[in-house]
């Protein structure tokens, strides 16, 4: 008797495809890939979403993939950098593929740390929001698999000023 479920298994970009790779590598070893720490900021005038960029960059190791990926980084009109701030806009950092495009938010946690979500639609308003923290190139593995036991959400989902007025989701 033939299956009737359809074929789980996705076709993956080279990006996906490595975090893929490393989330399951983490999974059954336990350990992230080293990476090092952040590149540092300059403080050169203009080269802010450079560096932000470029540490996105280095926290999904895009460069050990030996092919060139492109990132837009712009300023984000509706998310503040800083959790109820309001004179510096957040930048927004999208990835394109053939298949579609990985965007991002990059925003200040906290602990005063730059940390990475990616915007997608919320289940209640539809509005891109901040979903999911991706720090990692495992992170964004454990979350192409959905292994939402390995991942912890975005805390800035409740509170992410993009969502629809009256979002359910809002402050929940």
């Amino acid at each position: 008797m033939p299956s009737t479920t359809k074929n789980p298994l996705k076709l993956f970009n080279l990006v996906e495809s490595a975090a893929v790779e490393a989330a399951v590598r983490r999974a059954q070893t336990g350990q992230s890939i080293r990476i090092g720490p952040d590149p540092a900021l300059h403080r050169d005038k203009g080269t802010e979403h450079r560096w932000v960029e470029a540490v996105l960059r280095h926290r999904l190791s895009l460069r050990s993939l030996n092919r060139p990926i492109a990132i837009r980084a712009t300023d984000d009109g509706v998310h503040p950098l800083i959790e109820d701030g309001q004179h510096f806009p957040a930048v927004a950092l999208s990835v394109p593929f053939a298949e579609g495009t990985l965007d991002f938010l990059a925003t200040y946690d906290g602990r005063s740390r730059l940390v990475f979500d990616l915007l997608i639609p919320c289940d209640r308003c539809q509005q891109p929001v901040p979903t999911e923290e991706i720090n990692s190139l495992e992170d964004l593995g454990d979350f192409l698999l959905q292994t939402r036991d390995a991942l912890g959400g975005s805390p800035r989902l409740r509170t992410s000023p993009a969502h629809s007025t009256g979002c359910p989701a809002l402050g929940d």
